[in-house]
């Protein structure tokens, strides 16, 4: 506190007998730092004295002796030297001389006097304990001047003769207990407050805990309104207003007739310019549009003495000049006087953010809406339609809005749709180029896709029509859409801030949601109309590719069959060291024709044929029992166990009896690939609504993180141990397709080392389909296709020819062949045996087995082989200093250059 400024500039203390305790517990209880300078006369006797020693010890403030001359300094106690006169002076020094009487007495008028007139009411005085009146004629000099005078009461007073004579002489303004004026000096010097007078504290009791409004009104002279003087106003007037005054919550009351209007801080903030005008003035006057809808509810509540609420009332303010739209959920309670209403409460709940949110959200839930019914759209010109239909639902936030698309790397952009703005507004600039001028500065945003306030819309379209209230917005915002491309925007923006709204963080968020989502709904759009056009486009190769594998399926039949049926009456009528070739050739194109029978069914259900001829089946076990017969020779010639458990079903199956052999043969012929020992076991049974096939090997199993893929066509497992890496890659795929088109399923349950369970369910009942004429199948037909299974496992299990022995003649060069086909490696032993020494090997690391110890003079591998494949074996080798050298021809039949 400016000490210049403050109500009292100087403290004078007076005191005479016990005044030396007094003064103990009077400084020793200040707990401020006081910003004036405090005088202290208490009478003392001749010789020297310790007071400053014992009031130093006490005091938050330095204690020094008074001298003569001394500059007053606030917050320093002075004490004035015994049998001396001390007076103030004016240039707030003390003048401190011997008094003629030698003598104390006295020595508190001569100072209080000199106080009044240099310092006037800026003098506050203390008269403490002490015999005689001495300082009696000095206080009332203080009172007269408009200083304050307070004295000790006679309880704690010592000796209660200098406050007597204080409070006979009429200059006391207070009397107070000792142990209270620490805290009064605290309050009055130290913070600043009135002296707490009856007439101060009545008023202060009331309005203590009002903040801002409870200083206005207690400073406010009520004596000149309608509400009269405060300490004639009733108790009841004066209990409401201290509660209204420490509510947080908003809250006025209306008093009397004219139901003048008494409210808090909270309420204030809700006035906005009506503040504080509005304090003490009849509601009616102070709201006059809302008094078609808060009269009625008011007078209401004062007849009947009902409380009453109104939820969501909007009404208007001035904030800064400018108006804002507000929403309050009002209750109105009725004050009572005994049997009469003596007034109302209003509290007031601020729903403005609620109802701004909500009205928001719901916005921002059309335009998330509008994402899925502009899917359908061909153009963005109509997703940006749709957008804006979704925006003019909320003319309160969004007064009109704009979406440009920008074109040809941001050199032009185009009107796509508008709302909120009439047809011939200057603000419809229908097409922006950088060679022309344009309504809205949209050529910044273009280049360098940062957005923009744009303030000036009052000057820079007159006469814009806009919005729900007659004030147009004055402002509007560009936000560049994205995605944003070498630093373009995608569109552009604009948004019109309402007039009657801030356009504070929460409206800018609200904005920037918006262009998001109409980011996201031109993306979304042109996404679903590119997937549209590639799904399309696929849709149409698949269809091309399920034509062409299907012609070249039909077409490969003929030559094959040709090829066929001269090797079948060959291998009848060959001489015998010619049939083993014949053999190759004959089991070779069998699986041939299988792959080309799984190609055409797999192209055939692809394109959603139904290509099933179903019939009753009456021995379904007996004919399952067979199928297991084609592959039993491979079976036990792999030393493995059979296990056929298929007992006659109570009743036939309806399904297609040429897909139930792929897919029992399928299955077996999976078991065998993949299982060296133990045994393979297959049964039917009957479930009340199905009949189950179960396979069962006990192979090498599949890892859990492939079963959700064994399924899906091409599908191959990397690393898995088989008897040959050879196949389609489509088997298991088209069995589960066979499966569901008989509106069955297909289950596997399988551990690694362990082996697998494959559960197949057919439903006895079969829905009704367009049923094609069955077929005719031959029974060399039949039999062929059983004996491509047959061969193909058979295929897996030939063992590799006898070695040829090296000639007399001399040492041949030696040729390792490598090839996990026993055919291919039979075939080539043959026809290089007569000029080479030929070891074979059906994999990578038997080969490295082969070479151990003996070497070879040319390796000639496959390059996918099992375990150790064409590719790591050549690095092997080149990493063997004696293998170094060895030549090595890689071979491949895989189209593709990985």
């Amino acid at each position: 506190m400016d000490a210049h400024s403050a109500r009292y500039q100087v403290v004078l203390v007076g005191a005479s007998l016990g005044g030396a305790e007094a003064l103990q517990v009077l400084l020793g209880g200040l707990r401020t730092d006081l910003p004036a300078p405090v005088v202290v006369v208490q009478h003392l006797g001749p010789g020297t004295s310790a007071l400053d020693s014992v009031l130093g010890k006490v005091s938050r403030h330095p204690v020094v002796w008074a001298h003569d001359g001394v500059l007053l300094e606030p917050g320093t106690v002075y004490l004035c030297p015994g049998r001396t006169g001390v007076r103030l002076e004016p240039d707030g020094t003390l003048t401190v001389q011997p008094m003629a009487n030698r003598s104390s007495y006295g020595q508190v008028d001569e100072l209080f006097t000199s106080a009044s007139t240099s310092m006037g009411a800026h003098v506050l005085a203390l008269v403490l304990t002490g015999l005689g009146n001495d300082g009696s004629a000095g206080a009332l000099a203080v009172h007269r001047a408009g200083g304050t005078v307070i004295v000790q009461d006679e309880f704690t007073s010592t000796a209660f003769g200098m406050p007597s004579a204080v409070i006979k002489a009429g200059a006391a303004d207070l009397v107070l207990p000792l142990g209270e004026l620490p805290d009064l000096l605290d309050r009055v010097v130290g913070a600043g407050r009135p002296v707490p007078t009856p007439a101060v504290r009545a008023t202060e009791a009331m309005f203590a805990g009002g903040g801002e409004l409870g200083r206005l009104m207690s400073t406010t002279d009520w004596g000149t309104t309608a509400f009269g003087p405060v300490d004639r106003w009733p108790a009841l007037l004066r209990d409401t207003v201290a509660m209204v005054l420490a509510n947080p919550v908003p809250m006025s009351l209306m008093w009397g007739h004219d139901l003048l209007q008494l409210y808090n801080d909270a309420y204030r903030d809700l006035l906005g310019e009506r503040h504080p005008e509005a304090l003490g003035r009849s509601v009616l006057r102070v709201w006059p549009d809302a008094a078609t809808t808060i009269a009625p509810v008011v007078r209401q509540v004062v007849d009947t003495g009902t409380a009453r609420r109104l939820t969501d009332q909007p009404f208007v303010v001035n904030r800064d000049g400018r108006p804002e739209e507000l929403f309050a959920t009002i209750a109105y309670s009725p004050v009572r006087d005994g049997d009469r209403v003596a007034g109302v409460l209003a509290t007031l709940v601020d729903t403005t953010d609620q109802v701004r949110n909500a009205r928001r959200l719901t916005t921002l839930h059309r335009l998330t809406a509008t994402s899925r019914e502009a899917s359908d759209t061909t153009t963005d010109r109509e997703v940006c339609q749709w957008l804006m239909r979704a925006l003019a639902a909320n003319p309160q936030d969004v007064p009109f809005a704009l979406v440009y698309l920008v074109e040809e790397r941001g050199v032009r952009a185009h009107l796509a749709a508008s709302t909120g703005l009439t047809d011939d507004s200057p603000a419809l600039d229908q097409l922006v180029t950088s060679e022309r001028p344009a309504a809205w500065p949209l050529h910044k945003s273009m280049r360098t896709a940062e957005p923009q306030v744009v303030e000036d819309l009052l000057t820079r379209f007159p006469g814009l029509v806009s919005g729900t209230w007659p004030q147009p917005p004055h402002t509007a915002v560009i936000l560049p859409v994205s995605p944003i491309r070498d630093g373009v925007p995608a569109a552009l923006l604009v948004l019109g801030v309402s007039s009657h709204a801030p356009f504070d963080a929460a409206h800018r968020q609200f904005f920037d949601l918006i262009a998001e989502r109409v980011a996201a709904t031109l993306t979304a759009a042109r996404i679903d109309r590119e997937q549209k056009r590639q799904m399309a486009a696929l849709a149409e190769l698949n269809r091309a590719k399920n034509l062409f594998f299907a012609g070249l399926s039909h077409e490969f039949r003929t030559p094959l069959t040709l090829l066929l049926l001269p090797l079948e009456e060959q291998l009848t009528t060959l001489p015998a060291e010619h049939r083993d070739t014949a053999r190759i050739a004959h089991r070779n194109a069998l699986r041939l024709l299988r792959m080309v029978n799984t190609l055409l069914a797999f192209s055939e259900l692809e394109q959603g044929r139904d290509p099933r001829v179903v019939e009753d089946i009456e021995d379904l076990a007996g004919l399952t029992t067979d199928l297991a017969g084609v592959l039993r020779p491979a079976i036990e010639r792999a030393n493995l166990a059979l296990v056929v458990d298929c007992p006659p079903l109570d009743r036939p199956v309806r399904l297609d009896r040429a897909m139930w052999e792929t897919v029992v043969l399928s299955l077996l012929s999976n078991a065998l690939k993949h299982t060296f020992t133990g045994s393979i076991t297959i049964a039917l049974g009957s479930r009340q609504h199905h009949v189950e096939l179960v396979v069962t090997d006990t192979g090498t199993g599949i890892d859990p993180a492939e079963i959700p893929h064994l399924f899906t066509r091409f599908h191959r497992i990397e690393g898995a141990r088989a008897r040959s890496r050879e196949g389609s890659g489509i088997g298991l795929a088209l069995v589960r397709q066979l499966v569901s088109l008989h509106h069955g399923s297909i289950r596997v349950r399988s551990e690694p080392d362990l082996g697998s369970t494959f559960t197949v369910w057919i439903p006895y009942a079969q829905p009704q389909h367009a049923q094609r004429p069955a077929p005719v199948r031959s029974a060399e037909e039949k039999a062929r296709m059983r004996q491509a299974f047959a061969e193909e496992a058979e295929s897996w299990l030939v063992g590799d020819e006898p070695a040829v022995l090296p000639s007399a003649a001399g040492h041949r060069a030696t040729v390792l062949v490598v090839d996990d086909n026993a055919d291919m490696r039979n075939y080539l032993r043959r026809m290089l045996s007569d000029q080479y020494d030929v070891l074979t090997a059906a994999g990578g690391d038997q080969a490295l087995d082969r070479l151990a110890g003996r070497g070879a003079d040319l390796i000639i591998g496959d390059v996918v082989v099992p375990d150790l494949d064409g590719v790591r074996l050549v690095e092997r080798v080149r990493a063997d200093p004696s293998l170094r050298a060895t030549p090595i021809i890689l071979l491949t039949a895989l189209g593709t250059s990985s």
